[in-house]
């Protein structure tokens, strides 16, 4: 523990890295906020379910489609120049959401501000290195988690008072507001690598899906880790009526059991940080992705709402975790010219499952009920994790292998040496 806050001590020692977790922190509030008050909004404008799953549409798309494109732009320009063009693009957006009349505007802004984003998310992170050096990088991605976790409610509740006093247009100039000081960070950032010697600029993401397979474990965790999230946000759809429905839980209640797995976030993303080495990262990795589906299985089959929410913190605990080791794994283990390639490709895949998780939930919900539809992702889960466990096994042989034949074939230079 000491040691772990000696080295949260260290990357907040250093100015730039300061200046990166806030604007993370000021992002993540500004984008929760938002949400909400867009949801407010078709809400109070008595628009149904299909207008609430467009808007989540048009927040993920973007992040998809140009999952390729950002990833090559964010590995061969320099990263401050790009990071004040996408979040101009988002400002832009962010703006539009204020002055938009209708829900078609109101999507075609949240649009372009998500493609200012997915162009400035993967340099955001890919520059973490640059700034604290690599040994600290897992260290800074934790405590980037946890801050943004800590964010989340935050954003959250302060969206909803400002919505019930002074209207949804407040909330999103604030928004607005949050997205020009981003731009302002980025114009005092001083980050600076050598250019790629990859010159090519390519619009699928096919370069970081080759750049992920060249460390097979990486790879197959990764692959592993992206269908938990179909798991996981499939209840999603689903988790009101479980709760208030068949638990008979109050409001207050409802709000608590949420509460319980955000800290639970919290705290998982901070704790990983004390995790550093490549085996304990994957080995923690494979826990996490074992332990959240059990934890969904244990939800759907809770008597009360006291064991609910045990689970819930459990798996939030489980999540933080999960989300602090992978960008702690792709930051550590993938080569600078690559990162903002694999950090794209990886967010883009994350998003797919997002929009994929939504129709699944609905049809659960319809179709089995809303503990049933926990039972079954939690099931279909852990078949997830154990096939991620086998792949990850096979990877580390490969591995091995590998590293055994390139050490038995003697080089020119070990000959002459000899």
């Amino acid at each position: 523990m000491k040691q772990l806050l000696h080295e949260y001590a260290g990357v907040l020692a250093v100015r730039q890295a300061r200046l990166v977790l806030g604007a993370s922190v000021l992002s993540t509030v500004g984008d929760v906020m938002a949400m909400v008050a867009l949801m407010l909004q078709l809400h109070d404008g008595g628009h149904g379910p299909y207008a609430v799953m467009a808007l989540l549409i048009c927040f993920a798309v973007p992040i998809v489609v140009t999952m390729g494109l950002a990833g090559s732009v964010a590995d061969q320009h320099d990263p401050r120049r790009v990071l004040v063009l996408s979040l101009t693009v988002q400002a832009l957006g962010a703006v539009g959401l204020v002055l938009a009349p209708d829900l078609a505007w109101t999507c075609v802004a949240v649009v372009v501000m998500q493609t200012g984003f997915a162009f400035a998310n993967p340099v955001w992170t890919s520059v973490m290195p640059l700034l604290v050096g690599e040994s600290l990088s897992g260290t800074f991605v934790s405590l980037a988690q946890g801050m943004r976790s800590l964010a989340s409610p935050v954003g959250a509740a302060a969206a909803g008072i400002l919505v019930q006093h002074w209207g949804t247009q407040l909330v999103l100039g604030v928004n607005a507001a949050s997205v020009v000081g981003l731009v302002g960070a980025a114009l005092a950032l001083r980050a600076s690598r050598p250019p790629s010697p990859r010159s090519r600029t390519a619009v699928l993401p096919r370069e970081g899906y080759v750049a992920l397979r060249r460390d097979p474990v990486l790879a197959a965790l990764v692959l592993g880790v992206v269908p938990i999230i179909l798991t996981v946000e499939a209840v999603n759809a689903v988790e009101v009526f479980l709760v208030r429905g068949e638990l008979g839980a109050t409001p207050t209640g409802y709000g608590l059991a949420e509460a319980v797995s955000g800290v639970g976030l919290v705290l998982g993303s901070f704790a990983a940080g004390a995790v550093r080495s490549r085996g304990a990262r994957i080995r923690g990795l494979l826990l996490g992705i074992a332990v959240v589906p059990l934890l969904q299985v244990g939800q759907g089959l809770a008597p009360t709402l006291s064991l609910y929410a045990v689970c819930a913190f459990a798996i939030g605990l489980a999540l933080g975790v999960v989300n602090a080791l992978v960008f702690a794994l792709l930051l550590r283990e993938v080569v600078e010219h690559d990162r903002g390639k694999v950090l794209a490709l990886v967010s883009g895949l994350s998003r797919t499952a997002t929009i994929g998780a939504l129709a699944i939930g609905g049809v659960l919900g319809t179709q089995v009920g809303a503990r049933t539809a926990y039972v079954v992702c939690g099931s279909v889960g852990l078949l997830i994790a154990a096939t991620a466990a086998l792949r990850v096994r096979a990877g580390v042989h490969r591995s091995v292998d590998g590293l055994s034949i390139r050490q038995s074939v003697p080089t020119g230079s070990r000959q002459d040496h000899a």
